[in-house]
């Protein structure tokens, strides 16, 4: 069952000073529209809550073009106003230092599909592994950068799984990643999705999937897994292999910096006998 209808904090952002704009795009599922430099998307309660998602009963029809403004913390659309709630989505907390990339891992089970080409020499998790080891989070993010289909192109997708990841663990500050997300060759649709990312914030089922793996619950992280695998054709898939990869590297970099614990000749034999 889906929760009340709801909007994203891009929603509200957008909503908080006056402006125009217009629908951008418009698909089966969901409508996009930007208005003051914010992007946000239309749909219904069926789907998913995130971040640029307001999530409406009945999400009116739009045209491609419409124009939309927004005054005194009202939308409308080609005239008329788009009757949006007032309850904000917001993501669930993790616990700070939980284990979740071994479970990640074990129920993931994906690889995204990047046409490599000529760079196909090893697997995607080795390359953006080499990619932070050469250049850090910047260097990994340009190498996927519009790699694949979608219309968030799966490379965007493991980006944003990346930044997301950075952010959640304080790895760095936000300006960075908002630096790394300013260089993608992408479209505003795309690049809405990486802003809020590099804030820590995605779809609901990929914050659901970290919670669940980090309170070791494998039946709430399998759930998770079902709910974002149906949400484009690889991207909610596609942005858990980006997180998983960002997960696993925090947690070799701490195991590696973990200080080794000193024992006496006694104690050591007690436990090798």
């Amino acid at each position: 069952m889906r929760p009340p209808p709801d909007v994203g904090r891009a929603v509200k952002d957008a909503l908080a000073r006056d402006g125009q704009g217009e629908v951008i795009a418009v698909f089966s599922r969901a409508s996009y529209v930007a208005v003051g430099g914010h992007v946000f998307a239309l749909l219904s309660t069926s789907e998913a809550s995130g971040p640029l998602h307001a999530r409406v009963q009945d999400p009116p029809e739009v045209q491609l073009g419409d124009r939309a403004v927004v005054l005194s913390g009202r939308l409308y659309i080609g005239g008329g106003l788009v009757d949006l709630p007032t309850l904000c989505w917001e993501p669930e907390l993790l616990p700070s230092g939980a284990p979740i990339a071994r479970m990640l891992g074990d129920v993931l089970g994906h690889e995204p599909v990047l046409d490599l080409g000529s760079d196909a020499k090893n697997s995607i998790a080795t390359s953006l592994e080499h990619a932070l080891d050469r250049g850090g989070l910047g260097e990994a993010c340009r190498w996927v950068f519009g790699r694949g289909a979608g219309l968030t192109p799966s490379g965007d997708d493991v980006a944003a799984g990346l930044l997301m990841a950075d952010a959640l663990l304080g790895l760095s500050d936000e300006a960075t990643r908002r630096a790394i997300v300013a260089q993608a060759p992408t479209h505003a649709i795309s690049r809405a999705f990486l802003v809020w990312a590099a804030r820590g914030q995605s779809i609901e089922p990929m914050h659901r999937l970290l919670a669940a793996c980090a309170l070791q619950d494998l039946n709430a992280a399998r759930s998770a897994r079902g709910d974002l695998a149906a949400i484009g054709h690889t991207s909610g898939l596609d942005l858990a292999y980006g997180a998983l990869i960002g997960f696993r590297r925090a947690a070799d970099a701490a195991a590696a910096t973990r200080p080794v614990r000193l024992m006496t000749s006694r104690a050591l034999a007690q436990i090798t006998a």
